[in-house]
């Protein structure tokens, strides 16, 4: 037995697990053993049975590190090597396997997967995952005893990390799950409770599905664990970490261009408003729209100074051409607009094949057809895209942003593979980051909106999109408050888009839109009655006006204007 103590987390580790220790109770007693599991070819799972225990064959120093080194052996993988490395701030925990196969995933801390009930032990009472699905099944909070699985369409992605609490202790245990630069070819990191008996256990895991192949010798991404003061302090050692080991870059300190920081004026909701005009939903995305939409807000002495056109815009989602019936002059529109001092921008929907080459689509076990970002068929396409609606060349729109939508149609599962091999997590940063560049290398001063919530995207957004706020709800500001808060721990330094708001009810509604100043970039989505029953009083609007009156005029302030 060898005990390591530190002053945010102690040790005690043995011949084939290891405990973590927190104000002097052990949270947890982790399992060395990790199952790969494999993937054959019919795409169904194979089970990483690990029925020995591993021999742990090395302890040494480094510094001021411990290091444990286990080797053993499954049905799947020739060789298996545990290695788990103590500093003083944390603890790394590594999976290495030899031999040959598909992996369908990770499950860390399984012990013999084959076994019921497996896993490793825990005294932790609750759980925070830093992710909400839209539809609200899910919340942040868990109980240990139920399982946690996210896939959010609100951030994409989001930190993949956990912290668990036990209400007698004063600090909690976090894990995250770390990757190397190119390898997070990943979508989840779940948790996992069982029951056998009287016997409680979890483990924590990935979806690789088959996705990854190994051929000699491979490293799984890696646990990080610590102790910390709360949830959000959980989440900010975790997004230090990729910032500290350089996996992540930090955004270079730049004073970015003045009309970046709004109001934007974004007609999504308009779109579906009683304007007076015929067009609703998608049809709505059209020039006479957002005239009306743009004399309303002026007459209300609302001035925004960024305009999102939105949902559809264009002809065919992969092409991006601006639908003629609808906009006969999207150049003139936009150089109309930024000569009264409004920079234009355009919703952009990501992985929706129309207009697409049968080539460079996918389509997973689901029948959902998704464009294979990677293809080099599409990659044309999204240049040509990029330089006619940032250039400023005749045929080209030179508008001054793109509003970056649906991440979350990433295409999940096995039954599919993209040209570049990548998956999940990886393959859209690789993706996003395309765009990013290029959009700069086209305008410098390209207003990138997006909603990555993870370090590893947090030199390639502008703006952080806090996303859609579900209707049903009652509680706008402080729904998005919680993901401004995890923006800024996530991807620092990056300015928020304050985004949507509830137009359900008055109360709810004018709560956030009042307040949105203290949060990021204020952003209205409409201003005309709804057919359900929403409107804006005169006296709603007149106070919106004079919160962005004050908002511009400090934003002049800071740029000496």
């Amino acid at each position: 037995m060898f005990t390591i103590e530190n002053l945010t987390y102690s040790l005690s580790v043995d011949s084939a697990s290891f405990g973590v220790i927190l104000d002097g109770c052990e949270i947890a007693r982790l399992d060395v053993r990790s199952a790969v599991h494999g993937l054959n070819d019919a795409y169904e799972t194979v089970c990483d049975e690990e029925p020995d225990l591993p021999v742990l064959t090395e302890t040494r120093e480094d510094g001021p590190s411990r290091i444990f080194v286990w080797r053993g052996k499954s049905t799947l993988w020739d060789e298996k090597i545990y290695t788990l490395r103590a500093d003083p701030l944390r603890f790394t925990y590594h999976v290495v396997v030899k031999g040959a196969g598909k992996v369908d995933g990770v499950e860390y801390f399984s012990g013999n997967a084959a076994e019921p009930g497996h896993g490793s032990a825990y005294e932790f009472q609750f759980g925070f995952n830093p992710c909400k699905s839209w539809y609200n099944k899910e919340d942040y909070y868990f109980k240990a005893s139920t399982p946690c699985h996210r896939w959010s369409v609100l951030m994409v992605p989001p930190m993949f990390c956990y912290a668990f609490r036990c209400p007698a202790l004063s600090r909690q245990l976090a894990l995250g799950l770390v990757a190397r630069r190119g390898e997070h070819n990943f979508n989840a990191f779940d948790y996992l409770p069982r029951q056998s008996g009287w016997q409680s256990r979890f483990s924590l895991m990935t979806d690789q599905y088959g996705h990854t192949a190994v051929d000699g010798e491979w490293e799984a991404p890696y646990i990080v664990g610590y102790g910390a003061e709360d949830e959000f302090d959980a989440m900010k050692k975790y997004a230090k970490y990729y910032f500290h080991t350089g996996i992540a870059e930090t955004k270079k300190k730049a004073v970015p261009p003045k009309f970046w920081h709004g109001p934007v004026a974004c007609g999504w909701i308009q779109q579906f408003a009683d304007n007076g005009l015929p067009e609703k939903g998608t049809s709505g995305a059209c020039e006479p729209v957002y005239l009306d939409y743009l004399d309303r807000l002026h007459k209300a002495g609302l001035r925004p100074r960024c305009l999102i056109i939105d949902d559809k815009w264009q002809s065919e989602y992969c092409v991006d051409i601006a639908d003629p019936a609808k906009w006969p002059d999207l150049r003139g529109f936009v150089d109309a607009r930024r000569a009264e001092g409004i920079h234009t921008m355009l919703w952009f929907k990501i992985f929706d094949p129309e207009g697409l080459p049968e080539e460079a689509v996918v389509t997973t076990e689901r029948g959902e057809r998704r464009v294979d970002v990677s293809h080099p068929t599409f990659l044309k396409m999204l240049d040509e895209a990029l330089v006619r609606i940032f250039s400023s060349a005749p045929g080209c729109y030179d508008c001054d942003g793109i509003k970056i939508d649906y991440a979350f149609q990433i295409p999940i599962g096995r039954k599919f593979r993209t040209y570049s091999g990548k998956y999940g997590v990886e393959y859209l940063y690789e993706f996003m980051k395309h765009i990013y560049d290029k959009a700069k290398s086209i305008k410098p001063e390209a207003l990138i909106n997006c909603s990555p919530c993870h370090p590893y995207f947090a030199h390639i957004c502008d703006h952080a999109r806090l996303h859609d706020y579900n209707p049903d709800n009652r509680n706008c500001k402080e729904d998005l408050e919680m993901r401004a808060k995890m923006y800024r721990i996530a991807i620092p330094d990056t300015l928020i888009d304050t985004d949507n708001a509830g137009f359900n009810t008055r109360r709810d509604t004018m709560r956030w839109l009042l307040d949105q100043p203290e949060t990021g970039v204020p952003d209205l989505y409409c201003i005309s009655p709804l057919p359900g029953g929403f409107a804006f009083r005169d006296e709603d609007l007149a106070a919106l006006a004079e919160v962005w009156r004050e908002y511009t005029e400090r934003i002049d302030r800071e740029y000496g204007e």
